[in-house]
């Protein structure tokens, strides 16, 4: 071999070697090793990111759960967030995406990160319009974490309603909705997924429009669970369980009443779905 091509051969080495030891080698001149020191990403700089970032451990909460350690691309110093730079984060390939430093976020940009496939941590956003939350809807990972909002108003809350994972905010801010937002057909979805499908505070569904409530329930994709429930109609009861994988009480503790909008009481059947779920006799209701 001649010197110019063991020359070569060493250049090449020498390459391989840097690139395997990870992100910082290759883009220590252009941004710092800690990717939370970073304020600001140009989509070339983005790019370079999504592409060669090997993903670092991020403790994360998980309601439930305790704090789990995912491998991640953290971003928390990220100030603000164009389009473009977001489509290029979506193309990373780890579990999580933290861009815990935004305060504000726009339906463009929101459009182009809901491409990224996996979980997005968006707690630094304090307000949420109705469009971003639109946009984010259409995002195609696990879930949504947006624990930082301090407002939620029905309109935003009815178009996350759209979005099939699931989706975190703090419990104040549901508080309030529930409070200001009582449960009907038009807002029973965005009640469900706001409460991650855990409706814990219903215990009746005993309104004049109860059956049209669950109907709009059981289109929920996604979990849904109603562990408190005491006292619901025959036609409300067969409407909820339209949705084969709903969780509720078994049949034998529920009170079934008399139909909320003065109708008859149909008989109700357990199904033989429901009757396996929850180990037990099928229960015949006469006619109130």
């Amino acid at each position: 071999m001649n010197m110019l091509a063991r020359y070569s051969l060493l250049l090449f080495t020498l390459f391989v070697s840097g690139f395997s030891l990870g992100f910082a080698p290759a883009i220590a001149d252009e941004l710092p090793e800690d990717t939370n020191k970073i304020e600001s990403l140009t989509p070339e700089q983005a790019q370079k990111l999504a592409r060669e970032f090997p993903g670092m451990k991020v403790d994360i909460e998980v309601k439930g759960a305790g704090v789990l350690s995912k491998f991640g691309l953290p971003l928390s110093g990220l100030k603000s967030l164009d389009a473009e730079t977001a489509k290029e984060l979506a193309g990373y390939g780890k579990a999580l995406l933290v861009l815990n430093g935004l305060t504000k976020l726009d339906a463009a940009a929101a459009k182009s990160l809901a491409e990224f496939k996996r979980k997005a941590f968006l707690d630094g956003l304090t307000t949420l319009d109705a469009d971003t939350a639109k946009a984010l809807t259409l995002f195609e990972g696990e879930g949504l974490s947006l624990t930082g909002l301090t407002t939620l108003d029905a309109e935003t809350a009815k178009a996350l309603a759209e979005f099939k994972g699931e989706v975190a905010l703090p419990e104040k801010v549901l508080q309030v909705f529930f409070a200001e937002n009582p449960l009907t057909p038009e807002t029973a979805l965005a009640w469900a997924v706001v409460s991650r499908g855990n409706l814990s505070h219903v215990t009746a569904l005993d309104s004049p429009n109860s059956v049209a409530i669950a109907q709009a329930l059981a289109t929920r994709k996604g979990p849904l669970s109603l562990p408190n429930l005491k006292k619901i109609s025959p036609k409300t009861l067969s409407a909820l369980i339209e949705k084969e994988d709903v969780e509720i009480p078994l049949i034998e503790t529920l009170e079934l009443i008399p139909e909320p909008d003065g109708s008859p009481n149909d008989d109700f059947v357990i199904p033989e779905w429901l009757e396996k779920q929850q180990h037990q006799k099928p229960v015949n209701r006469a006619r109130g």
